[in-house]
């Protein structure tokens, strides 16, 4: 999965704003990256398997249930994608550096 980003603690994924960020992938991510990205923060945060029963830790992975749940479903994710307007895509030439060439008889 390319892009993850590993998951040291139970994070407050309330304020993570959008269901793409609970799981880690972008809006772009496909669904075998959803469900693996679900399936490695499941393990970590499951109330069974998880060393503290905290309850940071239980509503952790009530989000990232949540936002599998919308996301695995493609009608449903994709009514979500447009409850967020298009996304953000850089202007064309964005971060490029211009360098200008001169021609030897334009120096002379």
């Amino acid at each position: 999965m390319a892009g993850a980003v590993p998951l040291a603690t139970a994070p407050a994924l309330a304020a993570a704003g959008s269901l793409y960020e609970a799981l880690r992938v972008g809006r772009a991510a496909t669904q075998v990256e959803i469900k693996a990205a679900y399936r490695a923060m499941a393990k970590r945060l499951h109330p069974d398997t998880s060393r503290s029963s905290s309850s940071r830790t239980a509503a952790a992975f009530l989000e990232i249930q949540r936002a599998y749940e919308t996301l695995s479903d493609p009608d449903a994710r994709a009514q979500y994608d447009r409850s967020l307007g298009p996304p953000h895509r850089p202007r064309p030439g964005a971060g490029v550096v211009r360098v200008r060439r001169w021609e030897t008889d334009q120096c002379w």
